[in-house]
């Protein structure tokens, strides 16, 4: 517990990105990270990282869940860890991880200047990565407060990020080390809201285009309740909720249905249409299910990449987040 510093705001409304990313007491809330990235030889990789502060029938834990994709062979590298009483947990204004396993590190000012790090690691893999930004954070949706799904009180979280971030460092795959370079995006988000509610799950969209613009869509098809946040060239963020999202198909994990592949319509943005098409069949990471898919304009042509988090909530009537945890 030592290593745990508190923040004395609510989160809800938010203040200062410095403030919001601390930890709140009797919160849900978690950092989380994801990225592509090549090699030398251009092969294309997928990295996520999270710590998770939660509190579930009464028990307080967190949770460290990170993993690597090879897209190449589809293989699926993981690591999920429940860590009880903060042993060993490092939240600071610079530091978030667990001692000894993985952790991130950021400057004391949440700016475009100042360099982040990650250094992880789990069965048959180890990466480590300088992160420069190459935009300033936003805060999404209305001024950083996201309604999550439902129209009630505490049914909302605090929600900023790092959309546009260049990496370069190592990845050792299996014995055999990559020299890599990529891009990442970074979330800071969480709230007095009920996980555990299904109508307070999502469908998660992270739009990263070629041309150096974001995109983030959160929809609550199910409610339904949408918002997002448009992010151009210049890092200028505007709130953008005016989308439409069909699925192409369904896949099934973790005993759950899933939405897999999408049409995106995006009126005044862009290119305004576009199709998700997922890479690998995605992975359970525990509670939520995500992937990385490539953008592709009408015209066939990839603009991009995204990565799609799935809670089960959002098509399974009988469905928690706790039912992602049996494994087919």
């Amino acid at each position: 517990m030592k290593n745990i510093q508190y923040t004395d705001t609510l989160g809800i409304p938010p203040r200062s990105m410095e403030q919001e990313f601390l930890c709140h007491r009797k919160r849900f809330e978690w950092w989380y990270a994801t990225g592509f990235m090549t090699n030398e030889s251009g092969k294309l990789f997928m990295w996520q990282y999270t710590l998770a502060a939660l509190k579930m029938f009464g028990i307080k834990l967190n949770l460290l869940l990170t993993a690597v994709t090879d897209l190449e062979s589809g293989r699926h590298y993981y690591n999920q860890k429940p860590i009880y009483f903060g042993r060993d947990v490092i939240v600071t204004p610079t530091r978030v991880g667990v001692d000894g396993l993985a952790e991130m590190t950021f400057p004391a000012q949440k700016t475009a200047a100042g360099r982040l790090g990650l250094d992880m690691s789990g069965e048959g893999y180890a990466l480590k990565l300088e992160i420069d930004p190459v935009k300033a954070p936003v805060w999404h949706c209305e001024d950083g407060l996201l309604r999550m799904g439902i129209d009630e009180p505490l049914a909302k979280t605090y929600y900023w990020s790092y959309t546009n971030l260049a990496t370069s460092g190592t990845l050792v795959l299996n014995g055999e080390t990559h020299k890599v370079q990529g891009k990442a995006w970074f979330d800071r988000q969480g709230g007095p809201f009920n996980p555990l509610d299904r109508r307070q799950q999502w469908e998660w969209f992270s739009f990263r285009f070629l041309d150096n613009e974001e995109l983030m869509l959160f929809s609550f098809p199910h409610v339904p309740y949408q918002d997002g946040t448009y992010i151009d060239r210049e890092g200028s963020a505007k709130r953008y909720n005016n989308y439409t999202i069909t699925p192409l198909g369904y896949t099934r994990a973790g005993g759950n249905k899933f939405s897999f592949g999408w049409k995106v319509q995006l009126p005044g943005i862009k290119d305004e249409e576009y199709t998700v098409t997922p890479m690998i069949d995605g992975q359970l990471n525990l509670f939520f299910f995500e992937l990385l898919a490539e953008v592709k304009n009408r015209a066939g042509k990839t603009v991009g990449y995204c990565v799609v988090e799935l809670l089960p909530g959002v098509l399974n009537e009988k469905s928690t987040a706790l039912s992602a945890f049996a494994r087919v």
